[in-house]
């Protein structure tokens, strides 16, 4: 090639490198020689500019008619979950935010340009679509100071497109009735602050919310990410809306393994304390320390949930459930212990309650303890022989024996005196004698009828501890089903 013939090069990351190692900042055209030849270079880019900002107005509208809108689409992509402050309910999220609209004044001829199809822009340089977040809470900010400083890419034909990350602060009411098993909703309004719908028409970019690049969260997963588009009509005129709509399921893996499976053991727990013995004396403080843990419990609970009077969680629920029932288990083991000792004071089982006792115990599996106490016959006095008789420690003789025993006892005495005084005097010793069996028959009767009325309350209370131990696991059963599906 000859010396002087200067072509112009498209390489332009040639030109680049030649621009590093000499540069004339005196002109726009660059020439450089290469040994043999000389090659001239254009930086079009700089020429597009050139072109495109001369006697720009950033404040304007890009529009070339001021009765037209600008057309403004948005998208925003996931990219993680910071936080879900769930007491002062505030959700933090890194966004990818992306804004597309279209600039009329930024249009060029791409056969004019060295075939630039593409530039870009400082941020401060262009008109910017004052798009907001509504429910934006960096109140020591602007709406638009969250805004990363990225640069605009300007296409030939006036497209614009921003990409910039933006952490996302907003507020989110939470619903919290189903918690620990809550699917929570979090709506991003997204709208212009200055231009009604008649100046920027306000769409979005695609049908459905961008979260192809989300981060996997520990406590949350995403449940739905859709976005819908609305026009809402103010005083200064209708203004559309682009609602991103995040629906947020959280894992319940955590609360399960951590409250709902210790409450569950506690509240077996204060089931069982009705088959511990009365004897023991420790049912009573064993029902009430297991109150005292279900309250600890449901402490803990308070404060990972927001405080709200509109409704009362599923989990709260499930522990306001468990601690009503050890409080009853308490209530009752209080009962059981004062109807357990209530044979020591000789006070009468009713005729009811034993027939109820007797129904109830066959149907709970003590059948043998409420027959053998509760099937006397109903004369009283025969009952009570009979229970008198069963008892080992009644070895005391019959009425008939101490007869004979006090007959021989008067011809002993009256042997002794030699038959000549029996007159007056057996007769004395006749009657004391049978004064003396008649109060030992007595106390043998009234001993025998106490540990009868001590065996009946004993096994009347052994049959309510049944029933309350099954009722309670039935109820626990219960409560787990409804609470936990």
């Amino acid at each position: 090639m000859k010396r002087g013939f200067c072509p112009s090069f498209p390489n332009w990351e040639l030109h680049l490198k030649i621009n590093i190692v000499r540069r004339r900042t005196s002109s726009i055209d660059k020439e450089c020689t290469f040994g043999f030849f000389v090659a001239k270079f254009e930086n079009w880019e700089m020429k597009v500019i050139r072109h495109i900002m001369n006697g720009y107005e950033k404040s304007a509208r890009p529009v070339l008619n001021s009765a037209d809108p600008v057309p403004v689409s948005v998208d925003i992509g996931l990219r993680e979950l910071v936080q879900l402050d769930q007491p002062k309910q505030i959700i933090n999220l890194n966004t990818w935010w992306r804004i597309f609209w279209k600039d009329e004044f930024f249009t060029w001829n791409i056969s004019d340009f060295g075939n630039v199809t593409s530039i870009v822009l400082g941020l401060d340089s262009v008109w910017l679509p004052d798009i907001v977040l509504w429910s934006n809470l960096n109140t020591d900010k602007s709406p638009r100071a969250s805004y990363s400083k990225t640069d605009v890419v300007v296409s030939n034909e006036g497209s614009m497109a921003w990409y910039t990350p933006v952490q996302l602060e907003s507020s989110c009411a939470l619903d919290i009735e189903d918690f620990p098993f809550d699917i929570q909703t979090c709506p991003f309004i997204l709208s212009s602050w200055n231009y009604a719908e008649a100046k920027l028409n306000l769409s979005a970019y695609h049908t459905n919310g961008d979260q192809a690049h989300f981060k996997p969260n520990s406590e949350w997963e995403i449940h739905s990410y859709t976005v819908s588009r609305r026009a809402n009509v103010y005083i200064s005129g209708t203004y559309p809306e682009v609602v991103f709509t995040l629906q947020l399921k959280r894992k319940s893996l955590y609360y399960l393994y951590n409250l709902v499976m210790p409450c569950i053991l506690l509240m077996l727990l204060s089931a069982l304390v009705f088959s511990l013995p009365l004897e023991s004396g420790e049912r009573i403080g064993l029902a009430i320390t297991v109150t005292l843990a279900m309250t600890v419990f449901l402490l803990v609970i308070k404060d990972a949930i927001p405080p709200s009077s509109d409704s009362v969680p599923l989990l709260v629920q499930f522990f306001g459930m468990a601690i009503v029932m050890s409080v009853v288990n308490t209530g009752l083991s209080i009962f059981m212990s004062n109807l357990f000792y209530r044979g020591e004071y000789e006070m009468p089982v009713p005729v009811w309650l034993e027939k109820v006792l007797l129904i109830v115990g066959t149907s709970v599996g003590l059948k043998k303890n409420v027959e053998s106490v509760f099937t006397c016959n109903k004369n009283t006095m025969i009952c009570v022989q009979e229970d008198a008789k069963s008892t080992p420690t009644s070895n005391l003789r019959t009425q008939k024996e101490f007869a004979f025993t006090a007959n021989d006892v008067v011809s002993n005495i009256v042997n002794d005196v030699g038959g000549k005084t029996e007159g007056t005097i057996v007769k004395q010793i006749r009657q004391l004698l049978s004064r003396i069996v008649l109060a030992i028959e007595e106390k043998q009767m009234k001993q025998a009828q106490a540990e009868g009325l001590k065996k009946k309350w004993k096994v009347a209370s052994l049959v309510l501890d049944r029933v309350c131990l099954i009722f309670n696991l039935i109820v626990i059963t219960v409560t787990c089903s409804v609470y936990l599906t």
